[in-house]
């Protein structure tokens, strides 16, 4: 719990308005969801979209972002549906060749997962839902192409705590940015 009240400071301390460097941004993605657990695997597909704050500029290089997502995929009779919160890292690397930006972060939320996949190892009724804690570890790179668009490669590590933790949904996406002030 104290984990995260820090990530809830983080985000607020992020929140602050900043003179001449606020930038807003929001991102969609197509998403591919290996939804694993103890008894099978299941690929859903979907979307994933959000709302990214930038915040301060440390070291020089590395730039805070507060990150507010939701990934929205289904399948085979299956929903998994979850929002999540939490600072994103990002390395923007500046030279007129490459102007990519790579970054990491990490999220804590809650998701939805309406199906059977977990109900099979637990002899429970099909079609059940329920609704958990959810830990996410992202990794990605950003490729600048416009002032305003970036497209965005991103794979996503997450436990879902939900049917005693067994669940482990792995999720590789590809979007686009979009900057509401020009770079």
């Amino acid at each position: 719990m104290k984990f995260c009240w820090a990530v809830l400071l983080l985000l607020v301390g992020l929140a602050v308005p900043r003179a001449s460097q606020a930038q807003v941004s929001a991102y969609g993605e197509f998403s591919a969801t290996d939804l694993t657990n103890l008894v099978n695997t299941n690929i859903l597909y979907g979307a994933t979209a959000g709302v990214l704050y930038d915040g301060p500029t440390l070291f020089h290089h590395m730039l805070v972002s507060a990150d507010i997502q939701g990934r929205f995929v289904f399948g085979d009779g299956e929903k998994f549906n979850g929002v999540n919160v939490g600072p994103r890292f990002s390395f923007p690397l500046k030279k007129r060749l490459f102007r990519v930006a790579p970054y990491g972060e990490f999220l804590v939320g809650f998701a939805r997962f309406n199906g059977n996949a977990a109900t099979q190892f637990f002899n429970g009724p099909l079609n059940n839902q329920t609704t958990d804690a959810t830990m996410q570890i992202n990794g990605g790179v950003a490729k600048q192409i416009s002032p305003r668009l970036d497209v965005v490669l991103d794979y996503s590590y997450s436990q879902y705590y939900a049917y005693g933790g067994q669940n482990n949904p792995k999720t590789g996406s590809a979007g686009i940015i979009y900057h509401f002030v020009k770079r």
